[in-house]
Formats: C-alpha cells, structure tokens, sequence
C-alpha cells in the first residue's frame, strides 16, 4: 500500500516573517488499518443533515497507553439503498502504529445518523466512557473496564433526542465530577426537507431556512444520574445555530468558560460565574461578530495561547469567503481580532473549513493551527467556479508571536469535516484523524516533530475529576513559558488525545512545571525529565 505524502506549500505574505517549515506529514490510514468510510446516506433529495458529518475521538478505552480511534458515522436517510449498513467504528491501537476494527467487541457500533463524539471518565472509576452525538437521540456509552461499553443513556437522562453536533465534559461546579454540554443545531423534519435551488440547480438549502435550537447543559449529579440545567444555569439560548463547543477557563478565575460557535448567527461566550450560573458576553467581549460587525458561517472552533502571554485566545472558522477568525486575548475581559494581522485571514477567506485545531506540529513550543476543508455543495463549482467541493486542508506554523504562515498542506482533496489529534505512536508529536464527508478518512502520521524536544503529561484526578479534565498545566523551560489546559471535545465534532503535549525546541531540560487541577490545588514540579510522557497524579493539597 502506497504512503501519500503531503506537499509543503509556503504562502508569500503571511506574517512579517516565515517560520522554518518542516517535514511532511503521511498519510497512512490504510497501512494503519484505518478503513473507515463515512456515509452520508444521500439519495439526491438534498436532505440538510448530509452535509455535517462526522467527527471522531481519541481516547484510552483500556488504559494500555496508546491512543485508540473512535469514528462516528451516519445512516441511510429516506432513499438511500446500500448493501452494509453504515455503523460507527472503534478501533483498537495495538501499539505498533496500527489498528484493528474493535468495533463489535467494544459494543459501540450504533448505527443512528452520528455526528459527533467527545469523552470524559463520568463516574471517576478510572475507565473514560464516551458520548456520541446523533440527528437523533444521542448516546452515553459507559466504559465497563473490561473491554467493552455499555449503554447507559435512559440511565444517565442526556439522549437529547434533537440534531446535536459537537459535544464536551467539564466540571462547570469545580465538584469533582464531569458535567456535559450538547450543541443543537437546527429543527429539521425529514417530511419537510427536500433542498433548495441556486437558479435551476438543486442544493442544499441555507441555515438561514431553519429554525435554531438551544444547547442543553447536563449536571452530573453522580450515580450514574445527570440533571438538565440549561434554564437555571443561563446557557439557554435559540437565537443560535450551534456546531463548535469548547470549554477553557479565559479569563483565568478557576472556572471552565464555554464558546459556541453559531452558523450564520452571533456566536456565544459563556462567562462561568461560578454558582453555576453562566452569562453570555459574546457581544461585550468582542467574540460573537466579524470585524464588521456580521455574524458569520461558526464551525470549528478552539480555545489556545498563540501568543504565549498566558492567556486563552480562540480561532473560530467559519463558510468560503469569509476567513477564519482569531481572537487574541486581551486579559481584560475583552478580544482583539487579529485574522488578518496575524496571517490567518486571507489564505482562509477560499476555504470552507470544519475541523479547527491549536496544536504545536512540530514541538517548537509554539501552537501552530490545523484547518480540515471542504464544501457543503457537491455542485459548487457550477455557480462559483473559483470554489471547489473537495478542498486541500491547511497548517499554518506559528512565528512564536502569534503569526501564521501555511506550512505543509495536503493535496488529498478531501470534504473535510472533523479533525482529531493525537500521538497515537507515542513517538511525541501529534499525529491527526481527519474525517471527510461521504468519502474514507485520513490518519495523518506526524514525521515533523522529531527533530525537537518535547514533554506531556497525562492528568489524573484524586480531588478532581479522574481525568483533571479543566487543569492548567504551565511549563517553564528557560526562557519559555506555555500553558495549556486538559480538555474534552473541540474543534468540530471531535476529541483530542486527553494528554497535554509541548513543544520545547531545541532547550534540553524543563526547569519547573506548575499545575493548577479543577479543585483549586495547585501542585509545582520541578527538572522533570523531557522527551517522554509523564503520568501525574492530583495530591491532596498543594505543594
């Protein structure tokens, strides 16, 4: 089986200066024994939920140390004839760089029309369990430490049973135990859902045609138990159309934030006030609007610090001819939109992007950004010929200062829609899993990486959360300073590898490491070893 490299592709202008570009990735999915393919279940009725998915989820269902690759797929819609009938896939990492289909032995193969997926250990007995989110009910799979998952959602009481896309697990009350927010989309009936036409040719009708849906925040109230506090908790909202979530604490007051990204509304930033109360400040913070003041076409979206001030800036994506937005954050309550000064804005004014991941490539202890591409209309080129259906997915290297240039791009030509990372070779840069639209899926092996140092850390909980999802993890080496959080569910659809990665350069050793865990402890370490993943456990106070 041939290996397909990506091309490294430099764009002129970009930023006030090119960082050094590096080796490519490889794309290796069928040599991995990633065969998966996404099925959109189309007929050519023009049904709006063909055009979302999927999403996918790394994660350690069996604690051996490798991460295994969980990929969500659809169903046949009204007229769809196939065979096989499209199920979701669970593969298990082997620990040699490649998979075998575990799907049938994990008991996680739910053949709804899937979305999404994000994973969280809900009942801290030290096994991560999953959530799967549907055009339909959605589904907990509870981890039963034996190989295989059970369905636990009647149980649990959060099968929203509306069109849920992204998803994530936060401890929103600081209460030791992971709580769930699920995005909802539009209202759609199936009856009433036939497209739309661009002049005499059929498409996929606007989001502007439907109706939007409120999230819905789920409290963990243990037991296996979870209670709807959308209402009390100030999260409710239908003036959206909700497709990207991401928690982080951006302000830095102990507490996880949440921001929605909204298709072709004002996205949301959720101040958590503690007390479990949160209040929308979109608007105020500068985050919800384009610099002009338009709402714009919200899909992936992710929380990082591109600048290395500390602090928690956003990069929300957005429809072609519109670009990708970057939110610096200011430290005051407040953003900066910096799209276009930082290099991010014009190369991302012809895409469609979906999957949005900070991550540092190639471990140069700056966050570089991944942007999965494509169109949502088979047809585009036939009223906008300098549009493309499938589209290239871009990397774009970080000077350090938070200015971008793309970097290695792929030219596989996939409809891309979410985009998970993590290092599933533990070889120490982060390796990604793009899934595309109705075609098979990508598994991008990282070879950029090496040249540099690194050091990660894999979190767990005594206080906190099992899986200290919500830490604050900051690494101090020489003159280096990052800080990184522990998170559930970003991007669009997806989940990253649970593990905090950094990069560190050429600098030879980590001077200090300072942990801030969910619970308020905060617990410092110093000349830890790098070039290797560190498991550390919460103590029961600080120090």
């Amino acid at each position: 089986m041939s290996l397909w490299v990506l091309l490294v592709v430099v764009s002129a202008g970009c930023g006030p200066t090119d960082p050094e570009i590096g080796p490519a990735f490889v794309e290796v999915a069928q040599e991995a024994g990633i065969e998966f393919h996404h099925q959109n279940g189309a007929s050519g009725r023009y049904y709006y939920v063909e055009t979302y998915g999927s999403g996918a989820a790394f994660l350690d269902y069996d604690n051996d140390g490798d991460q295994d690759l969980y990929a969500v797929n659809s169903a046949p819609l009204p007229g769809f004839v196939a065979e096989d009938l499209p199920t979701n896939a669970f593969y298990h990492n082997r620990g040699d760089g490649t998979f075998t289909d575990a799907t049938e032995r994990t008991r996680t193969g739910h053949p709804g029309y899937g979305m999404g997926s994000c994973v969280g250990d809900i009942d801290n007995d030290g096994h991560v369990d999953l959530y799967v989110t549907n055009f339909g009910p959605n589904v907990l799979y509870r981890n039963q430490g034996d190989g295989t998952f059970a369905d636990q959602t009647a149980d649990a009481g959060v099968g929203d049973p509306r069109l849920s896309t992204s998803a994530a697990f936060a401890d929103i009350d600081n209460d030791g135990d992971l709580d769930l927010y699920v995005a909802n989309n539009v209202s759609v009936d199936l009856a009433h859902d036939e497209g739309c036409h661009q002049g005499a040719i059929p498409v996929y009708c606007a989001p502007t045609q439907y109706k939007g849906e409120s999230g819905a925040l789920f409290r963990n109230d243990l037991g296996g138990k979870f209670a709807d506090i959308t209402r009390p908790a100030g999260v409710y909202s239908e003036a959206g159309r909700q497709l990207g979530v991401v928690f982080g604490d951006y302000d830095g007051d102990g507490d996880a934030d949440l921001y929605v990204a909204n298709d072709m509304k004002a996205n949301f930033l959720f101040r958590n006030d503690g007390a479990t109360r949160f209040a929308e400040v979109g608007l105020s913070a500068g985050v919800a609007l384009s610099e002009s003041a338009r709402p714009e076409a919200g899909m992936g979206t992710d929380f990082g610090d591109c600048d290395r001030d500390g602090d928690l800036d956003i990069v929300v994506c957005n429809f072609q001819w519109e670009s990708c937005r970057l939110y610096r954050n200011d430290s005051d309550g407040t953003f900066a939109d910096l799209s276009f000064p930082s290099g991010l804005g014009e190369p991302t004014l012809s895409t469609l992007t979906f999957g949005t991941d900070f991550f540092d490539y190639d471990n140069d202890g700056d966050l570089d950004l991944y942007l999965a591409n494509g169109h949502v209309h088979p047809e585009v080129q036939a009223f906008d010929q300098a549009a493309s259906y499938p589209q290239p997915d871009q990397l774009f290297a970080n000077d350090g200062a938070g200015r971008f240039a793309l970097a290695p791009t792929t030219t596989l030509g996939g409809v891309g829609r979410g985009a998970a990372f993590a290092d599933y070779d533990n070889d120490g840069d982060l390796d990604a899993f793009v899934s595309n639209n109705n075609q098979r899926a990508f598994l991008l092996r990282n070879d950029s990486g090496q040249r540099n140092h690194w050091i990660a850390f894999k979190t767990i909980g005594r206080v906190s959360n099992r899986d200290g999802i919500g830490a604050v993890i900051r690494v101090v080496s020489g003159d280096l300073v990052q800080v990184e959080e522990v998170r559930s569910g970003s991007s669009y659809l997806s989940q990253n590898d649970l593990r905090v990665y950094f990069g560190l350069g050429q600098r030879k050793q980590v001077d200090r490491v300072q942990i801030r865990w969910p619970s308020g402890i905060v617990q410092t370490l110093v000349q830890v070893p790098i070039d290797q993943i560190h498991q550390v456990e919460e103590p029961p106070s600080s120090g």
